[in-house]
């Protein structure tokens, strides 16, 4: 089970090109594979990866995006966190039931 980590993204160089390339691929999921996506970074949890950070960044901004929100929490722009996993419900997702 991942721990309640968190990281702290501070811009390096390549970045911003990083995290648009990953947005379109993310954008390319429907909502089950863009959900999928999340509970994979869930399980995976935060490593501390640079890049990894950049990826989740780019996954939080398609869910806000898709849905209007995200599992993803960003805190005073600069603090990442993951929540819980989620699960579809209709056009969005909710937290999943099944922990």
């Amino acid at each position: 089970m991942p721990t309640n980590l968190q990281y702290m993204l501070l811009e390096k160089p390549g970045d911003r090109e990083f995290a648009i390339k990953m947005l379109s691929a993310y954008t390319q999921l429907d909502n089950a594979g863009l959900i999928e996506a999340y509970n994979s970074a869930w399980k995976v949890g935060i490593v501390g990866s640079h890049l990894q950070a950049v990826s989740y960044y780019a996954l939080h901004i398609a869910f806000k995006k898709r849905f209007g929100i995200s599992p993803i929490l960003i805190e005073d722009e600069i603090i990442l966190s993951l929540t819980e996993p989620v699960e579809q419900k209709g056009d969005s997702w909710e937290f999943s039931k099944q922990l």
